[in-house]
């Protein structure tokens, strides 16, 4: 028994090795390092408000092995603060929002979905428009893990793709240098119409258009005396006070998972990487083969199969753990419970509700 157990734990090493096939960058592919962040030397007027919502988890291919599919929806929580952090970071925007669902009415809209993310590589889908429609970016990026990404302080985890995010944050940015700051104030009276449209339809149909190409232009705006619209714009100033706490929920998820996940993404891209040392030597022959090197993977992979449990148990326990919100409007006090998602749409049908009595509509 005693011969037989180092044989049984190494053929279990090559099981697992065997597994860890992903999509990632072939050998040769060189990727542009350190991509520094575009700063802003003087605020940008106007500045959009931008809304990240959630990323869409993706579907898992079979190339990619299937240990990642439970981490995936706690990645679709965690990488969206990321840009958040680093839109912010450049100081080219208003307020940036992570939020649970799709908001036509935002002045600007990014969502993603996450096509590979195993630890070595990072590949997101990324689409980013405007309030009237303008899509100002619609490709993928993609980013690959040096072993410099992961020697980090387990205090303070260092994000090992930031050069994906910083690219995708300065596009944006250089989107919108292409726009004038009229275009810019264009897009937010568009953004407030079309909130103003969705709350009350009747009262402002009329001010925007959609032509052929799907873009919604605007033709006029309310007078600056407009009651209705006054009412509007209290009513978004509301709902943007609710999103902020809203955010602040996803904020809490993000710096708990920060460390647990950090250590996944190391050892996943430990185990990713020594496969690949196999795979480029050849199965068969003996590669750093020894008893030390293979106790040392299986190691790799049961701290790996650990985190992974703790990042399911997160993502699993995150909606039962938000806790209801409390806010007020107007001087009512509004408790709201459920999911973030159930939360949000509860508050705008609450809004809508209140717009449409105050109008004895």
């Amino acid at each position: 028994m005693k011969i037989r157990r180092p044989f049984l734990i190494i053929s279990c090493c090559w099981l697992i090795l065997a597994g860890c096939q992903s999509s990632r960058p072939e050998a040769e592919v060189i990727r542009p390092q350190n991509v520094k962040l575009i700063s802003a030397t003087t605020p940008v007027e106007p500045a959009l408000n931008v809304s990240v919502l959630t990323f869409d988890a993706g579907a898992e291919s079979r190339s990619v092995r299937q240990v990642f599919t439970p981490v995936r929806s706690a990645e679709a929580l965690y990488l969206p603060y990321v840009l958040k952090e680093t839109l912010l970071d450049s100081g080219h925007w208003g307020a940036v929002r992570v939020v649970p669902r799709l908001d036509p009415t935002a002045e600007l809209l990014v969502s993603a979905e996450i096509l590979v993310s195993d630890g070595v590589a990072l590949s997101l889908a990324v689409h980013v428009w405007d309030s009237a429609g303008n899509v100002w970016i619609d490709r993928t990026y993609q980013d690959w893990a040096m072993d410099h990404g992961y020697g980090f302080d387990a205090d303070n985890p260092v994000e090992p793709f930031q050069d994906l995010f910083n690219e995708l944050a300065n596009d944006i940015y250089l989107e919108s240098m292409k726009r004038s700051e009229r275009d810019l104030a264009v897009l937010l009276d568009t953004s407030m119409l079309r909130y103003a449209l969705a709350l009350s339809p009747q009262a402002f149909t009329g001010y925007l258009s959609t032509n052929e190409a799907g873009i919604v232009e605007m033709s006029s705006l309310p007078a600056r005396n407009d009651p209705l619209y006054a009412r509007v714009k209290k009513i978004r100033e509301s709902e943007y006070a609710f999103i902020d706490t809203i955010d602040a929920q996803y904020q809490h998820f993000y710096h708990k998972m920060q460390r647990v996940y950090s250590y996944w993404r190391r050892y996943s891209y430990e185990l990713t990487t020594y496969n690949d040392k196999i795979e480029r030597k050849g199965a068969t022959r003996s590669t750093e083969g020894s008893w030390a090197a293979m106790a040392d993977v299986y190691r790799t992979y049961k701290e790996s199969k650990l985190n992974e449990d703790e990042l399911r148990e997160l993502a699993g326990s995150f909606d039962s753990e938000i806790t209801p919100t409390v806010t007020e409007l107007e001087g009512t006090v509004i408790n709201l419970d459920g999911s973030l998602v159930s939360q949000y749409e509860t508050w705008r049908s609450l809004l809508r509700k209140i717009y449409a009595a105050e109008r004895g509509s």
